[in-house]
């Protein structure tokens, strides 16, 4: 037997972060969850809830989301069983449930996501009416077996040029230094195949980015051309299992094919081993074929990936 509530704080954190783990490549922390159950910003509609054995156990978990950025009427929807409890239509509850709130809030378009090699996940959406939309690949590279001395020249050739790699720690992580940060991250974000939307505003990337509990200022990274930034690469840390992610990575048009993007992939994998991590991964979109060929020629190895899903509620 199950039931479904709303998701609680301080509750249920460890089982939303078992079932999603079960689904998820880079792990979910319990202070990642508590952050989604605690933090909504203004303007946000979500829906959070949990199917829940005897035990008050969490055995299931449903979320969706209108974000303040998103183009009115399109919400992102996902839900998740723990593999111990499929077969028992705990996630077709969840659903049916959640698609109650998108209705109510007149949902028009609707995203989602699943893994590439999860045929279970992607034949429960096909039956509701999902789509696929894009592919993303997701790759990691070997800390501990890679070699950088063939790139050794790579960044001392860029500083030569005037082109210099900082961190925002370097710049006191100032409120100056995240705006400009942000406008690089706001024009190169563009250019991402799949991109839709106005794109976020310097308040809505404040919440998302600088106050989140994965933001570190020394994670930051950005190329300067003088008083110019012209790229940028984020980098967020997972302690507990010694991995790192490479967020984001773009450069400006006028700057590309100058190897700046590899400089920044350089300094992105010299900072995660600075923090103990043994692997870095990443993920792009199956069309980017220029950052796919250079995550390629640093050595990183292609793993599962994920499907983003669409669907029209009529």
């Amino acid at each position: 037997m199950f039931r479904l509530r709303p998701a609680l704080p301080s509750v249920d954190e460890s089982g939303i972060a078992s079932v999603v783990n079960a689904f998820e490549q880079n792990p979910v922390s319990v202070e990642t969850v508590h952050e989604w159950l605690t933090h909504d910003a203004p303007g946000r509609i979500s829906y959070r809830r949990v199917a829940v054995n005897g035990d008050d156990a969490v055995v299931g978990y449903a979320v969706s989301v209108h974000e303040t950025w998103d183009p009115e009427g399109q919400f992102y929807a996902w839900a998740g069983v723990a593999p111990a409890w499929r077969g028992r239509d705990i996630g077709a509850a969840l659903y049916a449930d959640m698609l109650a709130f998108l209705q109510h809030h007149n949902a028009g378009t609707v995203t989602s996501e699943v893994r590439d090699d999860c045929a279970v996940s992607q034949a429960f959406a096909t039956r509701r009416g999902f789509e696929r939309d894009r592919h993303l690949f997701q790759s990691s590279l070997n800390l501990e077996h890679f070699d950088d001395s063939p790139y050794a020249q790579i960044i001392a050739d860029n500083a030569a040029l005037g082109l210099r790699i900082h961190s925002l720690a370097d710049y006191g992580d100032t409120p100056e230094a995240r705006r400009k940060l942000y406008e690089v991250n706001a024009i190169t974000d563009r250019d991402v195949p799949g991109w839709t939307g106005p794109g976020l505003s310097f308040e809505e990337f404040n919440e998302w980015v600088y106050e989140s509990g994965w933001y570190r200022p020394d994670g930051q990274l950005f190329v300067a051309d003088g008083d110019r930034w012209v790229g940028i690469c984020a980098v967020r840390l997972y302690p507990e299992v010694h991995e790192a992610f490479n967020v984001h990575t773009g450069v400006i048009r006028p700057y590309r094919r100058r190897r700046i993007a590899l400089a920044l992939k350089l300094a992105a994998i010299r900072y995660a081993r600075s923090q103990g991590a043994r692997s870095i991964s990443t993920h792009n979109d199956s069309t980017n074929s220029p950052m796919l060929a250079l995550n390629r020629k640093l050595g990183y190895v292609p793993e599962p990936g994920r499907y983003t899903l669409r669907k029209t509620i009529q």
